[in-house]
Parts: C-alpha cells; sequence; structure tokens
C-alpha cells in the first residue's frame, strides 16, 4: 500500500464514523467462539490445551460429539486443503489451474539467496520492487515488500532472521519472490462457503497536521487508540521497522509532515502493528466478491478461511488473490475500526450445526428456538423469528448447495486446464 491508496481510502470511506468497543472485549477467536455457544445454549465441551489454548468439543442434543473446533483448524476444513493453503505456492499453482487471478512467485530455499536475486532482476529492475515472503508463515511475519535490486540481500537476509526465529531452518525454510502488485489488500472473510464481510487492513499510518512531529503525531493516535477496546492491545510501537520504512520516504521520527499529508509508517497492513480495520463488504465489486468465493472453492473440500486479495480501488474488476489462510482471524470482522460489525460466530454454528442435522437425519428444528440476540454483551437486537421461531435452516442448507455447485466448477477449470498442460507438455 503506498500513501495515495491510503489516501484513497479514507478520502472515499463509506462510514464516517470512529468505532469504539469497550475494555475487556474477548479479541481471541476460540474464545469468542466460546462465549457465543455459551450465551446461545449449544451443547460443547472446552478442552484446556498447551500455552493457554483450548478446543472445543461440538456436541449434539442428546450430548453425542459431532466434531473438534480448535485454532488453526476448522472441522469442516479438509486436511489436504488446509495443507495447501499454508503452502503458498501450491495453493497459487491451484488458483491459476481455476482461471482465478493471482500472484506471479518464484520459490529459493533461504540459502539460496545469489540465485533468487539473479532471477528477480534477470529482466531488469521493476519500476515498483518485489515482493520476498516466506512460504509459510502468517500475520506478516517476514514480509517485504517494494524490494529493489540495492536492498534486495538486506531484506532477504532479514526475512530468513525471522524465518529461523519462527522454526524454519536451511532444509525446511522456502522463500517466496513475487512481482508487486499495485494497490491495497482487503481481507474476505468466508465461513462455510459463505461470505461473511470483505475489509480493509489499513498499516499504521498518521496525518500530518502541519505542526506536530511524526513522533508527537504516533503519540497522539496511541492516546486514541487506547481509548477503544480492540485497539488498545496494539498501540504503535515507535521500532526500527518504521523509522527505517519512513526514511524511505525521506522522513524522520522528528519530521513534521505537511498539513492533511498521510503518512504510512509500515508497510504490513495488520491490527497487531497499529493497523485499522474498514468494513468494505457492499462497497468492493461483485467481481472481488465473487473472487473470495472461488477462491476458497478451488483448495480441496476448504469451506472456511480468510482471503487476502489486492484491489486498486473499490471499484476494481479486476482483482487478485493475495493468499489463503485456513483459520481467519474473526476479530477483523467483529471489531471493524469503521462500519457495522459482523456476527461471524452466528453463522458457523448454525449452518455447522444444521448441516450435521441434516447429514445425519435429526430434525431440523430442533435446538436454538430463536435468532439469537446475544453478541458478546455489545450487540442486542430485537428478537427475530421466522415462521417457526427457529433457525433459518432452508438458508443454510441452500448456501451449502451454492457452494458445492461452485467448487464443482472449480475442479472442472482445473481439471480442463491440467488436461491442456498435459497435451501441450
Amino acid at each position: 500500500m503506498k500513501s495515495s491508496d491510503l489516501k484513497y481510502i479514507y478520502d472515499n470511506k463509506p462510514h464516517s464514523e470512529m468505532n469504539k468497543y469497550p475494555m475487556g472485549i474477548q479479541r481471541n477467536t476460540i474464545l469468542q467462539y466460546i462465549d457465543f455457544l455459551q450465551e446461545n445454549d449449544y451443547k460443547h465441551y472446552v478442552k484446556k490445551l498447551k500455552k493457554g489454548h483450548r478446543s472445543i468439543t461440538l456436541k449434539r442434543e442428546d450430548g453425542s460429539n459431532i466434531d473438534v473446533l480448535k485454532n488453526p483448524v476448522y472441522p469442516t476444513n479438509s486436511k489436504v486443503g488446509r495443507k495447501i493453503a499454508i503452502d503458498k505456492f501450491k495453493s497459487e499453482q491451484l488458483l491459476k489451474k481455476a482461471d482465478l487471478l493471482t500472484t506471479n512467485s518464484m520459490l529459493f530455499n533461504m540459502n539460496e539467496k545469489e540465485a533468487a536475486k539473479e532471477a528477480a532482476f534477470k529482466d531488469g529492475e521493476p519500476e515498483k520492487g518485489i515482493v520476498i515472503k516466506p512460504l509459510d508463515l502468517s500475520l506478516g511475519k517476514g514480509v517485504f515488500v517494494n524490494v529493489t535490486k540495492e536492498n534486495f540481500e538486506a531484506h532477504w537476509e532479514q526475512c530468513v532472521k525471522i524465518m529461523k526465529a519462527n522454526g524454519r531452518t536451511e532444509d525446511d525454510g522456502l522463500i517466496l519472490v513475487q512481482d508487486f502488485m499495485d494497490g491495497f489488500e482487503v481481507r474476505a472473510t468466508v465461513l462455510e462457503g459463505h461470505l461473511i464481510s470483505v475489509v480493509a487492513r489499513v498499516p499504521a499510518f498518521v496525518i500530518g497536521d502541519g505542526s506536530k512531529t511524526i513522533n508527537e503525531l504516533i503519540d497522539e493516535k496511541n492516546e486514541m487508540r487506547s481509548s477503544c477496546g480492540f485497539l488498545s492491545k496494539n498501540l504503535i510501537k515507535k521500532s526500527d521497522a518504521v523509522t527505517a520504512f519512513i526514511s524511505n520516504e525521506g522522513y524522520t521520527l522528528d519530521s513534521v509532515p505537511e498539513k492533511d499529508k498521510y503518512v504510512l509508517l509500515l508497510s504490513v497492513s495488520n491490527t497487531s502493528f497499529g493497523g485499522e480495520v474498514m468494513e468494505l463488504t457492499e462497497s468492493v465489486t461483485e467481481e472481488t466478491r465473487e473472487l473470495a468465493l472461488n477462491a476458497v472453492a478451488a483448495l480441496p473440500d476448504m469451506t472456511c478461511s480468510g482471503v487476502d486479495i489486492m484491489i486498486r480501488d473499490f471499484e476494481d474488476k479486476n482483482p487478485r488473490v493475495i493468499e489463503i489462510n485456513p483459520f481467519p482471524v474473526l476479530g477483523l470482522t467483529t471489531y471493524p475500526t469503521y462500519g457495522k460489525p459482523q456476527n461471524p460466530f452466528k453463522y458457523f454454528i448454525e449452518a455447522f450445526y444444521t448441516k450435521d442435522k441434516l447429514l445425519n437425519n435429526l430434525d431440523l428444528g430442533a435446538g436454538s428456538a430463536a435468532e439469537s440476540t446475544k453478541f458478546f454483551g455489545l450487540i442486542k437486537s430485537t428478537p427475530k423469528q421466522s415462521a417457526a421461531g427457529k433457525v433459518d435452516t432452508e438458508m443454510y442448507i441452500r448456501n451449502y448447495f451454492k457452494f458445492y455447485e461452485r467448487q464443482h466448477e472449480m475442479i472442472r477449470r482445473q481439471y480442463t486446464n491440467s488436461n491442456k498442460d498435459h497435451l501441450n507438455s
């Protein structure tokens, strides 16, 4: 993302009022699921795991077990599909076989720095640099954009350092070198084959007022973030990464940006590093929404994922998939900085139980008697009931069948293109 992209987003944002959430809200995805299950009387069992993690055994009304939900595994995602999603190179290949626009990558071992550099710049230096990222790390760890021939080696070595800190070795550590894509990143959350939301994840930034230094503007923004229950845990740090990034734009922490000047502090679009979240589901094009669903459907037996997509603007009709995350962080859709919060937990749990009842010949009317009205104590709506006063099972079944057809369409495309490649080889 460039400063011009940042300005475009905030000049055209569909929601003007910033959300502020109470302190003490639950941010952990699994604990959020536990809260929802408890508040809406779904039978379940919680088991404590190592390092403070938990797993949830989802149960039927008679107490029998259905399946287990835990980080980083959704029970409705296949093991094969999850492994492919984590492997950014393999998932890229499958997306291309399904005729979906995505990244263009080369894969190297972490000790192949010189070979990677030669391959990346063999046709000259791209005007906007390239991207370096680990094959299988998440949360933006080790990702470097706008990499030039001059700083390639420094960024490569920093990427390797981060990978080793996360358990990768020279035997299994692989790095992707990708073309740089113009635009900004949005995250589409798909649960049980249904699009929950599309949000823009904005990197940490400040806006100049013509008098304060970047250092002072960061302090001012952190004070604002401290008053929001979702943002307060992730203040903007004046790290070496920040000073290095702004130096590329000619700034130091003591610089005074001109009035209304947007100054990016980092390239990584992540709330953990001081970013913000803007809800854009109805603002982006149908092509962007369809790409998110098709990307999940293109991986074997996957129904739940967070799809990172690059768009040039809200009207972009040629969006591209960056990567697919098999266990999306739901705080992004639950607590957007701007826009209406969604309830992904309601959709997944009700869809999951509806599917289990259908497959096991159980009464589809059994279970929750009415639409849930509790949402972690934050959102309480007037109770709405269908004619039968129960969960809208028909909607969930209809959505499952639509996604089933979408999966088959992706398989048909992949099969056709694989045959073409075989005949041409």
